[in-house]
């Protein structure tokens, strides 16, 4: 049995530990499996192999899965231990972007009416910046808007068709 004093090390997910007391190691949640060393042991060894470390372990309690590692920031940094436990990020569901309808406003732009064609091109022009930036609900808005006025640009197109035609007979 080991002294009150005694400082002790953890490999817990790929990080080093350390040194903390019993009490702290304790905390840890360790798993049987889990590497530990402290001054006296020749090299790290299962925390199950410690005597003053079994009573703290509980048999029942399945052991936690592992966490992915902590990327090292710098070079430097990659050789200090971390004292913040690593929380990983909570992957959010991803929407696809919305269609930008980019080709079909210049496209009516060009044959039915340039006005209104133009403002759709504006609203097309939108859904990819505001897509990239997060805002997913302007961007589909946006993508809204751009359909709406391609719609207005084809149905003004056809109805200036006639005049068009009777202008150039006259």
């Amino acid at each position: 049995m080991e002294n009150n004093n005694t400082r002790y090390w953890a490999i817990v997910n790929g990080v080093r530990l350390g040194p903390m007391g019993l009490e702290e190691l304790a905390r840890l949640s360790l798993s049987p499996e889990t590497p530990v060393w402290h001054p006296g042991l020749p090299d790290w060894c299962a925390a199950s192999t410690i005597p003053e470390l079994r009573a703290y372990m509980d048999a029942n309690i399945p052991p936690v899965p592992p966490m992915p590692p902590v990327p090292p920031v710098s070079s430097y940094f990659s050789t200090q231990v971390s004292q913040t436990p690593y929380i990983p990020e909570v992957p959010r569901q991803q929407q696809p972007m919305p269609p930008t309808y980019l080709v079909w406003s210049i496209i009516t732009m060009l044959l039915c009416c340039v006005p209104t064609g133009i403002v759709a091109i504006v609203y097309s022009s939108k859904v990819n910046s505001r897509f990239t930036s997060g805002d997913y609900e302007g961007a589909k808005k946006a993508s809204e808007n751009a359909a709406i006025w391609i719609l207005a640009t084809v149905v003004l197109g056809l109805i200036a068709l006639p005049f068009q035609i009777i202008m150039a007979l006259v």
